[in-house]
């Protein structure tokens, strides 16, 4: 998280209403659907190779059918504006820059991996991670305000959200004079 580390991700998106289960069940479904015509359109690509191709040949196939596969998805479906890129989000880092869920789960896949559905305040995902650039070590002394800011937010989230469905919030008027 403070080293660094960049990632490259593509993804589809899909915005049920909130509170509504049964599209957000679809939503889910449709989602799961789509990761797996990607994979058998992959399946269906690397039958096409000759039988002789050496491992890496198949390796780089692979990756650019998944990559085109994936990317003609997000542009027919996707509900992002990344829909015109083919769902592309550029290089990103671990923090600040996506929600949490998004993150983690994109720096926890391997390049041309697919996750499972993700679910954030902005609807329900699928991330195909394309790309990671390794960050460079870092010292504590170096990134302590930053782990302190890090850390601080988390804890004030966790507060926050721990104490908001006890808290009563009264509004009394104004006393008079």
């Amino acid at each position: 998280m403070f080293d660094g580390t960049t990632m490259r991700a593509r993804h589809i998106l899909f915005s049920p209403p909130p509170g509504d289960a049964k599209a957000v069940e679809q939503a889910k479904a449709q989602l799961l659907a789509f990761k797996k015509q990607i994979e058998e359109e992959v399946v269906k690509g690397l039958a096409k190779l000759p039988t002789n191709t050496d491992n890496l040949e198949r390796e780089k196939a692979r990756t650019r059918l998944l990559e085109e596969a994936f990317a003609t998805v997000a542009r027919e479906k996707s509900a992002c504006p990344s829909q015109a890129q083919g769902g592309d989000l550029g290089w990103f880092p671990r923090a600040g820059s996506m929600v949490e869920p998004f993150a983690r789960t994109a720096f926890s896949l391997k390049p041309y991996q697919i996750s499972d559905v993700v679910a954030t305040q902005f609807g329900y995902h699928l991330i195909l991670a394309t790309d990671r650039r390794p960050g460079k070590e870092a010292k504590f002394e170096e990134v302590k305000e930053a782990v302190k800011d890090v850390y601080g937010e988390q804890l004030r989230d966790a507060i926050c959200a721990q104490s908001r469905p006890r808290s009563k919030i009264v509004v009394n008027p104004p006393p008079k004079p």
